[in-house]
């Protein structure tokens, strides 16, 4: 099937620490498609680096040359080089994080500034190996999210503004890394703004296909107990809130649209989603957990999710939503709008 025929997907990608192997692993299964093209991509944090780095290979028009880049980039997140590189200032962190996270909640542990006081980042030199940051002047259309430290407002990067501080700066966790200067401002992680941006996906753009690749479970079986536990829940609402607010505000919007009030084309918008991966994936390990093994883990589950997704919901795309909105809290489509896609209304179903 020619490219032009290929069902257009904007894609969302979540940030989170080395869960973003799973994401690259749904990016993998998506490119390898040939039913399927990505046509815009917006990502934070580690979304944010997965999607630069498949932006700018696109460039070139060669799905292959993406997939190479992706695995290229976490087998050297993950190779114990990088580890050596970057262990004086990792390990630490590391132990400090998944032993004594209690240290940092009563405002004990050490600042990136006293235990980094040159503000060593390894990831930079990955990401400047990865991304052509000049190529994504040209790039299908992309958003990067970052969170102003002094604002605590979400600043979002475009295409020809992508600079490699501001990829570094959507990555940088304030209890890891220094934050990140630009044009005058501090920039942290862009979890905490937007995790990850959606609107710019449906601003201006008339593909209505959008999926987010989610890496923070939505909820938990039980309330965490121990110290450790607390914490995890605390990030995972954290780096959830902006996702679930941009749903319901999006679907609320869309509501409006089918009363007769449509906003840029809303009425057509059709969320799916891919993730998070499996609670007992999630066990295992952590998203500071750099082993190769667990690399490896992650992205066999995000390319094994991407291709139930594909083989399940392929006759759905251009058609119906197929996330489950009212689950973040959001109001689902009218059943008229349910009715009038399936009657073909939108865009006619076909094989992804």
């Amino acid at each position: 099937m020619p490219l032009t025929e290929r069902k257009p997907l904007s894609i969302a990608l979540q940030g989170r620490g080395t869960y973003g192997a799973y994401a690259a692993g749904v990016l993998d299964t998506i490119l390898a498609s040939r039913r399927v093209r990505i046509a815009q991509l917006s990502g934070t944090s580690a979304g944010a680096l997965n999607a630069a780095i498949v932006a700018s290979a696109l460039t070139s028009g060669s799905a292959a040359e993406a997939r190479r880049r992706l695995h290229s980039f976490w087998t050297a997140v993950a190779a114990p080089a990088v580890v050596d590189v970057g262990r004086a200032v990792w390990g630490p962190l590391e132990q400090s994080w998944r032993e004594n996270v209690a240290l940092w909640i009563g405002a004990r542990a050490l600042s990136p500034y006293e235990v980094n006081p040159l503000g060593l980042d390894p990831l930079r030199a990955l990401i400047a190996a990865h991304v052509d940051v000049d190529a994504l002047r040209d790039a299908i259309p992309l958003s990067v999210t970052v969170t102003n430290v002094r604002t605590g407002l979400p600043r979002v990067f475009r295409n020809g503004d992508v600079s490699l501080d501001a990829l570094v700066a959507s990555a940088s966790l304030p209890q890891l890394f220094q934050a990140v200067e630009i044009d005058g401002e501090p920039y942290w992680d862009g979890g905490y703004s937007g995790n990850p941006t959606l609107r710019t996906l449906v601003d201006e753009h008339a593909d209505r296909d959008v999926l987010v690749v989610q890496l923070t479970p939505n909820g938990a079986v039980d309330a965490p107990r121990d110290a450790a536990g607390i914490q995890r829940r605390v990030n995972e609402i954290v780096f959830n809130a902006s996702l679930v607010a941009e749903i319901q505000s999006l679907t609320a919007l869309r509501d409006m649209a089918w009363r007769g009030m449509d906003v840029n084309g809303l009425r057509h918008l059709r969320l799916h989603r891919i993730g998070p991966p499996a609670a007992g994936v999630l066990a295992d390990g952590s998203p500071l957990d750099r082993s190769p093994a667990w690399i490896a883990r992650l992205a066999r589950a995000g390319r094994g999710d991407g291709q139930r997704f594909l083989l399940r919901h392929r006759d759905d795309l251009g058609v119906r939503e197929t996330l489950d909105v009212a689950a973040f809290g959001a109001v689902p489509a009218p059943a008229t709008a349910r009715a009038r896609s399936a009657s073909g209304e939108t865009v006619a179903a076909g094989a992804v």
